[in-house]
């Protein structure tokens, strides 16, 4: 155990913990399970900065070095290796990965919690090759593959690359100018809500995962709110308003996009699941396609700038 100013981390905790520390209202958590090292993930409680003033954090490194201030260096290299889906959405080797999963039946149909991410190599590693990378999957009745639902409200997926004082700035804290009292990291996110409609009494499957990127140094961690893990009824969008999506559709390689007329956008954007931009291309009239084939594997955002509609996903296999 142990802390700085008015945070306190305790890591190593029993599995039961993690489970009560997570459930919210109108859902119930199985099946909990942890991969990473007993020092990387651990329990928050106190003024921590971030607007989760208690909740659960999963780290590259030690848990404990994240309590502040930033002047402290988190980065601790615990020579373990990374997370396969996370090697394929990241496109390179990954190392000293940490992954909770655990099952959940929702009573509502839509699935929400709240979570910030923070690191270290913010801002120096901004558009470099060493933007560890995070997401929290999702699978389960109608979600027949992993979607990372680790989004802004816009769709765009939180990373380095995406969330930063240049891109998204208004969901970005600087934690360097001033030093933040509390939390090491140079740099995180707002808290954000992970949204997912699903099936009232479905089964689903969460995979939260970290990981250094290209190197296994300069710590990054995902925080998770207490009990804010829950379920809710009739609402389709963050924030209960209702928002129209995009259609997909596929043939062969090719991927087709329609998007309601009066929503009109100016460009689609396609992100890869570590929230790289791989493709754009110029939205005229009310769809669009794109050739697929030279994406690598794995699972893709597509996004109307501008269009004010939900994303719509595709895997690449």
């Amino acid at each position: 155990m142990g802390g700085h100013a008015q945070i306190l981390v305790t890591d190593s905790l029993p599995l039961a913990d993690i489970g009560q520390l997570l459930e919210g209202m109108n859902l119930t958590i199985s099946n909990v399970q942890v991969n990473c090292a007993g020092r990387a993930m651990g329990g928050f409680a106190g003024n921590s900065g971030l607007n989760i003033n208690q909740g659960l954090v999963l780290t590259t490194g030690s848990a404990m070095a994240l309590a502040g201030p930033a002047g402290n260096w988190a980065s601790e290299s615990l020579g373990l290796p990374g997370d396969a889906d996370l090697d394929i959405d990241a496109g390179t080797a990954t190392y000293d990965a940490c992954v909770l999963e655990f099952d959940c039946i929702p009573a509502g149909d839509t699935l929400l919690f709240n979570f910030s991410f923070g690191s270290e190599e913010y801002p120096e590693f901004v558009g470099s090759a060493f933007n560890d990378i995070f997401a929290i999957y999702l699978s389960g009745d109608g979600i027949p593959y992993p979607v990372n639902v680790a989004q802004l409200p816009d769709g765009t997926p939180v990373a380095i690359n995406n969330v930063n004082a240049t891109d998204n700035s208004a969901y970005f804290h600087d934690n360097e100018t001033p030093p933040g009292p509390y939390v090491a990291y140079d740099g995180y996110t707002t808290n954000l809500t992970a949204f997912a409609e699903v099936v009232p009494g479905g089964n689903y499957h969460f995979k939260v995962a970290i990981a250094d990127a290209s190197d296994g140094v300069w710590d990054s961690g995902v925080f998770l709110q207490a009990f804010s893990f829950r379920s809710v009824v009739n609402t389709t969008q963050v924030g209960e308003t209702s928002v129209p999506s995009m259609g997909l559709s596929r043939q062969g390689n090719t991927i087709y996009i329609t998007w309601p007329s009066g929503q009109a956008g100016q460009e689609l954007v396609i992100y890869d699941a570590m929230g790289r931009n791989v493709k754009q291309l110029h939205a005229a009239g009310h769809s669009a396609s794109f050739d697929a084939s030279s994406l690598p594997t794995g699972a893709y955002t597509v996004l109307l700038r501008g269009g004010g509609l939900a994303p719509v996903r595709f895997v690449q296999e």
